[in-house]
Order: C-alpha cells, then sequence, then structure tokens
C-alpha cells in the first residue's frame, strides 16, 4: 500500500471513515492497495468529480436560496435506461412544484476567445447511456417526436428531461498530462489573464478552488436548438437544424468583455433565486 495512500486512510480513520473505506473495496471487488491508482486512473476521474460536483451544487443551492421559501436535496440516482436522473430536486414550499436541475461540468479545455474577441467556453452536457433502438422506439411516442428525429439525436437532452443547467468553469482549466496520464490544473497564460481579472490578487491554488466554486445557471429550455435561441444543431442527419428543440452537446457560455458576466441566457448561481420562480410560474 503506498504511503500517500496509507497517509489518507491514517486521516480518515480519526473520523472512523477507515471501516467503511475497507467495507466498500470488500464489497465491490476492489483491491485496496490499488484504490488510489483507481481513483487516479484518466476514466474515472471525471466521473467522480462530475457526481462530487452533484454535492458542490447542492450546498451552494442550500446558501443562496432561502429555506422558508425553498427545500433543496439530492435525489439517487436513477440506474433505468432512458429516464433522466434528477441530480438535484429543489420544491418550492408554498406550491410544493418541483424543480428537476442537472450539473455539468466545464468541458477540458474548453475556454477560448471567439473571433469577435469574447471569452467563452463549453459545457459538456450530454447523457451518459446513448439510447438504443428498443428505448427509442419506446420513448419517442413519450417526447412526441418520431423514432427518426429520436434516433438522429440518441445521446441529446430534451428541456424536458429536466428544467434547469448549473455548470461550473473550473473544469476548462484542466489537461491530460499525456505522460503521466493525469489530470492537472494547469490554465494557459491566456486563462490566467482571465482567471485574475475574475479573481483579482489570487494565488495559482486559490484560483483553482475558486474557479470551481464559480458556478452558473440557466434554463433548460433557454438552452434548446431554436430559431429563438439562436441556436443551430449540428446534427448532418438533422432535417431541422434551426429549431430541432433538442439541447446541444456542448452548450456555450460567454462573457461581457468588461464586467466578466456571463450572456443571456446564463446567470450567476447567486441568482438562482430569479431563474427558479420564473419555473415555477410557468410549472
Amino acid at each position: 500500500m503506498s504511503k500517500k495512500l496509507l497517509t489518507l486512510l491514517g486521516n480518515l480513520s480519526k473520523q472512523n471513515w477507515v471501516n467503511e473505506i475497507v467495507d466498500y473495496c470488500d464489497k465491490y471487488n476492489i483491491l485496496i492497495e490499488y484504490l488510489e491508482d483507481t481513483l487516479y486512473m484518466p476514466k474515472v476521474v471525471p466521473m467522480i468529480r462530475g457526481m462530487a460536483f452533484e454535492f458542490s451544487a447542492m450546498l451552494v443551492l442550500k446558501r443562496v436560496l432561502s429555506d422558508k421559501k425553498w427545500s433543496v436535496e439530492k435525489v439517487p440516482m436513477n440506474a433505468q435506461l432512458g429516464l433522466s436522473d434528477v441530480d438535484i430536486l429543489v420544491t418550492h414550499k408554498k406550491s410544493n412544484k418541483k424543480i428537476s436541475i442537472e450539473c455539468k461540468l466545464a468541458s477540458k479545455e474548453s475556454f477560448k476567445l471567439s473571433p469577435d474577441k469574447r471569452t467563452m467556453l463549453r459545457i459538456k452536457c450530454m447523457r451518459s447511456r446513448t439510447l438504443g433502438s428498443a428505448m427509442i422506439k419506446q420513448l419517442a411516442p413519450k417526447r412526441r417526436i418520431s423514432e427518426e428525429m429520436l434516433a438522429v439525436h440518441n445521446d441529446q437532452y430534451l428541456p424536458g428531461d429536466f428544467d434547469v443547467l448549473i455548470t461550473s468553469i473550473g473544469n476548462a482549466f484542466y489537461r491530460t498530462n499525456r505522460q503521466l496520464n493525469i489530470f492537472e490544473w494547469k490554465p494557459s497564460r491566456i486563462e490566467l489573464k482571465f482567471l485574475n481579472r475574475l479573481f483579482p490578487n489570487k494565488k495559482l491554488e486559490e484560483l483553482k478552488n475558486l474557479a470551481f466554486g464559480k458556478m452558473y445557471i440557466c434554463s433548460s429550455k433557454q438552452l434548446s436548438i431554436s430559431r429563438k435561441n439562436k441556436v443551430a444543431c449540428t446534427r448532418k442527419k438533422c432535417n431541422n437544424k434551426r429549431s430541432c428543440g433538442f439541447i446541444p452537446n456542448y452548450p456555450i457560455i460567454s462573457f461581457q468583455e468588461k464586467s466578466l458576466k456571463p450572456n443571456w441566457p446564463w446567470v450567476e448561481i447567486n441568482k438562482a433565486d430569479g431563474v427558479l420562480k420564473n419555473l415555477i410560474k410557468q410549472k
């Protein structure tokens, strides 16, 4: 067992977690001496970080929303293929109306400047499991679209799959170290310039945590491919590229040049109350 893992387990034992970790590894046939190696695998890290982000977003929502008006809870994952998992469920206490929230991190290495010098990055927003032919046949009537259309977009969400999307920009500044085969926080010079404007007078390690905690929120309807939203579909086989209604795999979030505030339809998560109130009115 590595010294790093021994140290980890030693620290955890002070909090009575060590037995739970050992039991977990035993239950799922994980060799505990390779637990550290498993956790650092490039295929594993994004999945763990994505799931962990759901808890981070939940805590932020609990902080920015009044507990007199809203209840916020983390919902257990639904493993049934074709059914959308609800990452976070928010309930408006007065009306008992519910809002489902999807949590998606920014896509790795997605920060860039547009031709007109706008700062922008992409959000990785796609189904973790694509729909097979049997599920397409079952879901198409429920979604009120043709099987052919659903097959073309079998890894994409529809606005009805969730109400709100929450993202964090921090993941955009991670890169894959090909030599060590690990993810690294390594913002480029241009990216650091952006982060230093967003968080003045902060050290590099501080910027990492601040960027991950910088969250934005948006209604799913405002992300969908439509003429109103001015979002076009890039699927070659889509026969309605201007208004097919699906959410792109990589929605864009861009920022105003001077203030660095997000452009429509995104807002900072501290304004979540307004976004949720508008959705409640529509339900």
